[in-house]
């Protein structure tokens, strides 16, 4: 056995005693499969698992293991039956077999019970018998493709989880099962992967190289080793190039940059004992301490790019490894309140983590990367308040085309948030949640911005100010990522245009000024916010049946249209209420067109309120103060006034109980 020492196995047995409660979690997790007769395909029939998701909720599909023909919506209800839906049904059963594979293996080695080695030995023997005859498919975008699933990533998933149960299995197998397995499923497999492999930065090949040197290292074949780890495009070059300057993944989603680490530290985990591990390279701690700068109220991961809610669910007990290896009062942190809500009884602690955790207190501090530099700088105040403004670098397949975009909180609630996306096989992800008009930012001619490098310009505190400011500026010369990707913006829409946001980050407010200059003709230019709640003063405005036609703004519905201010201030104000927390949003909208209404939230089954702003011409300015109070509104009065490219921003309110009257002036 390579990845765990006798001196550990025996650690197992004994904490096991102690801990009885996480070998009963083991247990419960594998009770389906060691309970059901061994259900494999004997064709390569495995579809992409993003494909079970209802079609008109977009929420996953109730997975049913005895039934593999009838699938139901826990949303609407409605029962799904043919494909795609059958076909995925087989990649998620696929996906259950080998996690519990090892699961029981880890079962068999700790607590004795030879009937979970067996189950587990007979899967795997079951699979060897046909994967050969496994027909190569997939057509998944972005994705090379698989046999034993859809995809390459998910041929590579299937072989490392199979093949980290084989190594601790391989004392309970006969000769004759060992070679089985290898011959007929390990190394066609691995070679599979290495035909397959694509030359990319990118999780899927953090993935495909992990499950290849894994295979290298149980058969000691060392050309996998030097592929997958060492070689251009292997282990190491997608550490050491995957990370960005500020330390998240290129990718630039959370869901991703803890993607790729739950396969960096998988193989990391087996290669532990061995001369091949890593696990001391700095990139790897840089990473996983990332996350503390970026917590939202509540211990919540911001939904970056294309990061959903099941993306992140189990990506917090990483840290058990990490912290066992590589120490450091953030990662305890993160541990420590990890361990608030739940009890510490997941087999990643187990199996991974120190026996007891210190306690460890942080507080939380606004972060911002180097001026110059790309990234986000996250703001902090009292009551939850919360904004990250968005200003990183195109991160190729899994980004959202969103440069200057914000996300803010108040008293905890995510008041206007990023919503991430749903799964990718529902139609709602390409339709609706990748793309620019569904965030907080600006769009040119209703098109998503194309590729750029957004930057972090300015950041000074002053008088009890924060003030921030960013650009993205299409000018400028750019090289695009070494990563595969599909064209799914308007590039002339956005040549020669430079964008600026400023954020003036007030005790209980914050104000923003948006500038976009260089916009070619007769192009609207779309400033888009939207804030949860319901939506209790607006302007007075027109119904419209339509708004738009084209993604995302076809999905958007009870629109109204205001007349456009050209006189006097141009000022307009929206309250919003969600439960007892009331934002308000005071906007200067002199000379624009003002849409107002609702589209989908996330999931897609509820909604949010929208608020867009059109302007026409070269350059347009945007400005805005936006305030939330457990209450009434602190905020009596904002006036706006632009000249010689400043913005003058004078806000005035009462004092809460006491009705001194305060005012402040902000210039941006």
């Amino acid at each position: 056995m390579i990845q765990f020492t006798e001196q550990e196995i025996r650690h197992l047995q004994e904490k096991g005693k102690r801990q009885p409660q996480a070998i009963w979690n083991l247990k419960k997790a594998t009770k389906e499969i060691m309970e059901d007769p061994i259900r494999v395909p004997k064709t390569g029939i495995a579809n992409w698992t993003l494909y079970y998701y209802c079609p008109n909720c977009s929420v996953s599909l109730s997975y049913d293991r005895s039934d593999g023909f009838h699938h139901q919506c826990p949303s609407c209800g409605q029962v799904f039956s043919g494909e795609p839906y059958d076909s995925a049904w087989w990649g998620i059963t696929n996906n259950k077999n080998y996690t519990a594979a090892f699961q029981m293996g880890l079962i068999s080695r700790i607590t004795g019970e030879m009937e979970y080695a067996r189950k587990a030995i007979d899967i795997m023997a079951e699979y060897a018998r046909y994967y050969n005859g496994y027909e190569v498919h997939g057509n998944i975008p972005y994705n090379g493709p698989g046999k034993s699933g859809a995809q390459t990533l998910d041929e590579a998933n299937f072989l490392r989880s199979f093949a980290m149960a084989y190594d601790l299995l391989w004392d309970f197998m006969t000769e004759e099962e060992r070679e089985h397995i290898k011959k007929e499923m390990f190394l066609p497999g691995a070679e599979f992967l290495i035909e397959h492999r694509h030359k990319q930065l990118h999780n899927h090949e953090v993935i495909i190289n992990s499950a290849i040197a894994i295979i290298g290292l149980i058969f000691h074949i060392d050309s996998y080793i030097r592929f997958a780890v060492y070689e251009p495009y292997g282990l190491l070059y997608q550490l050491e190039k995957g990370m960005l300057a500020d330390h998240m993944w290129f990718e630039g989603a959370f869901g991703y940059h803890f993607y790729a680490l739950t396969s960096f530290f998988a193989y990391e985990k087996f290669a532990l004992h061995t001369e091949h591990s890593h696990i001391r390279h700095p990139n790897y701690k840089a990473m996983m301490e990332l996350l503390v700068s970026y917590l939202e109220p509540g211990f919540r991961i911001p939904m970056l790019n294309d990061t959903n809610y099941g993306h992140t669910s189990k990506s917090l007990y990483l840290y058990e490894f990490a912290y066992r290896e590589m120490g450091g009062d953030k990662l305890l942190y993160v541990l420590n309140q990890l361990y608030k809500e739940e009890k510490r009884d997941n087999s990643e602690a187990f199996i991974y983590g120190v026996d007891q955790l210190p306690a460890q207190e942080t507080v939380l501090e606004n972060y911002h990367g180097k001026t110059g530099e790309s990234g986000s700088t996250i703001l902090r105040g009292t009551n939850g308040r919360y904004l990250l403004l968005k200003h990183d670098r195109y991160g190729g397949e899994h980004d959202h085309y969103d440069r200057l975009a914000i996300s803010y909180l108040g008293f905890g609630k995510r008041i206007s948030p990023d919503l991430g996306t749903t799964g990718y096989g529902a139609v709602m992800h390409y339709d609706y949640y990748k793309n620019t008009g569904s965030h907080n930012t600006v769009n040119i001619g209703e098109e998503n911005q194309s590729p750029v490098n957004a930057r972090l310009t300015r950041y000074e505190e002053r008088d009890g100010v924060v003030y921030v400011e960013a650009e993205a500026d299409w000018r400028a010369p750019f090289e695009m990522p070494d990563t595969f990707t599909i064209e799914q913006w308007k590039e002339e829409n956005y040549c020669g245009v430079k964008m600026e946001r400023k954020i003036a980050w007030a005790e209980d407010y914050f104000a923003e000024v948006f500038v976009v200059k260089g916009v070619g003709k007769d192009l609207p230019i779309d400033w888009v916010m939207h804030v949860s709640g319901e939506t209790i003063t607006a302007p007075e405005g027109k119904k419209i049946e339509c708004f738009s036609d084209r993604k995302p703004y076809r999905h958007l519905h009870s629109m109204k249209k205001t007349d456009r201010l050209n006189e006097g201030k141009g000022n307009s104000v929206f309250s919003y209420m969600d439960g007892e927390i009331r934002t308000d949003v005071f906007t200067w909208n002199l000379g624009k067109e003002l849409y107002y209404g609702k589209g989908p939230d996330n999931p897609s089954v509820s909604d949010i309120n929208y608020q867009i702003e059109r302007a026409y011409g070269q350059e347009a300015v945007f400005a805005h103060v936006i305030t939330s109070s457990n209450g009434p509104c602190r905020i009596d009065q904002v006036d706006f006034s632009w000249q010689s490219g400043t913005m003058l921003v004078m806000v005035e309110g009462k004092e809460n109980g006491s009705g001194r009257v305060w005012s402040k002036e902000l210039r941006m």
